[in-house]
């Protein structure tokens, strides 16, 4: 299966822009190399491996508040989950409530 292939039925859209590398890298060492969920830091050898996870599942939307740094687990646990329009009755962990109040500051929902 290709990458494109893998893009149509994985549920994400858009492209990686060409800075793709240091963008990553940029969000990686805001998050001090730590994941932002379980605060776990990157290191292969223990299986935490570090990725950036576009939270609205648009590989071209690299706003800050759609980028977080998580680990290999929490990346697979939350993938697909986020839906920043839906509203919860429950009040944001933690972690995440950069993220939502930056989607709505975007898109001028505060």
């Amino acid at each position: 299966m290709t990458r494109t292939q893998r893009q149509r039925t994985d549920g994400m859209t858009g492209d990686y822009p060409a800075d793709w590398p240091a963008i990553a890298r940029r969000v990686k060492d805001a998050a001090n190399w730590r994941c932002v969920r379980c605060d776990h830091p990157h290191d292969v050898e223990d299986h935490y491996v570090l990725t950036v996870h576009h939270l609205d599942m648009d590989k071209s939307n690299c706003a800050d508040w759609n980028l977080a740094a998580l680990c290999q687990r929490c990346h697979l646990t939350i993938q697909g989950k986020v839906d920043f329009t839906q509203q919860y009755m429950l009040e944001h962990s933690n972690w995440m409530k950069p993220y939502v109040e930056g989607f709505q500051a975007a898109m001028g929902l505060c």
